[in-house]
């Protein structure tokens, strides 16, 4: 489903001068076509509830939620905080600082052959104005049920895509698409054996599921 989201300009303008210093790393096809790709942190205005991504794993407790600790990740201006709307997904929880998000480290350089692949059978020598952006967003070991007795726990997983149309402007719109498989469940014991073993086994497959995804939505975020 194509997915078009209209930012304001000043939030656009943020969005360009956050990325000027970073060039993007360019993916080029053997018909001699080419694309620059970014991969970074996805903008909160992208994420759901407007919450910063995820570095690390956040890993959500019950006892975040019965505390109020770290109610929010800095998602949004004070004054349009709104307690109804409020749930544990936005809950900073506590970052497991030796699981870096893996998006860069695994689904980047298969993002990188299967761009690729695209290009060779797609992109008849055209050369992309416009980089390609890849976002990791969500990475989260989160309880699933507050007044439940088990101790299930989901893992979810998200990164997004999003680029300016090749014919448009700065303030153009993105055309975005983002992927996050339904979440993985098991006791949070499971998730936290062998230095979370099964969180890196299972986030590999969330991935692999993107990257099938990523695939599918290329000729929408590549139309020329």
């Amino acid at each position: 489903m194509k997915n078009y989201y209209v930012l304001s300009c000043l939030t656009t303008v943020a969005l360009l001068s956050g990325c000027a210093s970073v060039k993007p790393s360019v993916i080029k096809a053997t018909n001699n076509s080419s694309i620059g790709v970014l991969y970074q942190a996805a903008p909160k205005e992208f994420n759901d509830a407007e919450v910063y991504s995820d570095p690390y794993l956040r890993e959500v407790t019950p006892v975040h939620s019965a505390t109020g600790i770290g109610l929010a990740v800095l998602s949004a201006a004070l004054g349009s905080f709104n307690s109804s709307s409020f749930d544990k997904e936005v809950y900073k929880g506590n970052l497991i600082k030796t699981l870096k998000n893996p998006t860069l480290d695994y689904f980047k350089p298969k993002a990188n052959q299967v761009l690729k692949a695209w290009l060779d059978n797609n992109g008849a020598g055209y050369a992309y104005q416009q980089p390609l952006n890849i976002g990791y967003s969500t990475w989260t070991l989160i309880y699933k049920n507050l007044n439940s007795t088990d101790s299930l726990y989901e893992l979810k997983y998200k990164v997004s895509f999003y680029k300016k149309p090749e014919k448009g402007s700065i303030f153009s719109g993105w055309t975005k698409q983002a992927c996050s498989p339904a979440p993985v469940e098991a006791n949070l014991d499971d998730w936290r054996n062998n230095n979370y073993a099964k969180v890196k086994v299972e986030t590999q497959h969330l991935m692999d599921q993107c990257l099938q995804q990523f695939e599918q939505q290329l000729p929408v975020l590549l139309k020329k």
